[in-house]
């Protein structure tokens, strides 16, 4: 389904949930002296730089410090963010390999796991986590996200509501239950959540993306179009919906809108 912006509409938002602090742990406890330092200031700029940008950046630090676990963790999350899931899993194990009870590193290696379409290696690194940190409430939405992914709907949004009660009307995260009844094929009860979350200040775009999908899919296509619309030009809106009217013919399909293409 690449046509649709929100094709990986439980991946979409996880975004949200990369980053569990401001750094990533002590980058220089794993430095030997005598080694190259590292620039503060370079590693704080690049984050205002494009994808690409960032990747080749956080590249040349872990090649410079392979011992670096923050060097390790923002190469690994780059690759997630710039389609390089498979790479950001190796990233991610070698490094938790040298340090593995880090929880960013968890996160991330459980992201990239969810990225590459592997959300059953998922599960255990953000479960780790989640115990960890019990107001981690980012982690437990990826948590949802893999848990939807595996069809195990009802545990999903078990996750979701343990972190809406710690971070409460999130957009993203209700974006994300949304999204899961989307994927199990009841739009009718994605829209309420999907509309609290679009009316939300600073909702993803994925919001109403997704639910211009569980209009479409209730038969609704003008409103879903005029929504659409909101962040999409025309024609690719129009294509959208006429791509969403197949999927009326087959509701089994239904679950193709959670799977990357």
């Amino acid at each position: 389904m690449s046509r649709l912006p929100a094709a990986l509409i439980a991946l979409s938002t996880l975004a949200a949930c990369a980053t569990t602090g401001d750094g990533a742990g002590d980058s220089s406890a794993a430095l030997t002296a005598g080694a190259p330092s590292v620039d503060r200031q370079a590693r704080q700029r690049i984050g205002r730089e494009d994808m690409l940008t960032q990747m080749a950046f956080w590249a040349a630090e872990y090649q410079t410090f392979p011992n670096d676990i923050e060097a390790a963790q923002r190469f690994s999350e780059a690759l997630r963010k710039g389609g390089r899931a498979d790479r950001s899993v190796q990233i991610a194990a070698e490094a938790l390999g040298r340090f593995p009870e880090d929880t960013q590193l968890l996160t991330t290696y459980g992201l990239a796991q969810i990225a590459s379409g592997r959300p059953q290696e998922a599960l255990r690194p953000l479960a780790l986590v989640a115990r960890a940190e019990p107001e981690n409430w980012r982690v437990r939405s990826a948590l949802g996200a893999a848990l939807d992914q595996l069809g195990r709907f009802t545990e999903a949004r078990r996750a979701y509501q343990e972190a809406l009660a710690i971070q409460p009307d999130d957009p993203r995260v209700l974006t994300n239950m949304g999204v899961s009844h989307i994927m199990a094929g009841e739009p009718e009860d994605a829209e309420p959540i999907l509309r609290q979350a679009a009316g939300l200040p600073n909702a993803p775009a994925e919001a109403r993306q997704n639910l211009a999908i569980a209009l479409a899919l209730q038969g609704r296509f003008d409103e879903a179009e005029q929504i659409e619309r909101i962040d999409l030009p025309p024609a690719q809106a129009a294509a959208n919906m006429q791509y969403l009217r197949s999927l009326l013919s087959d509701p089994r399909r239904w679950g193709d809108l959670g799977r990357p293409h």
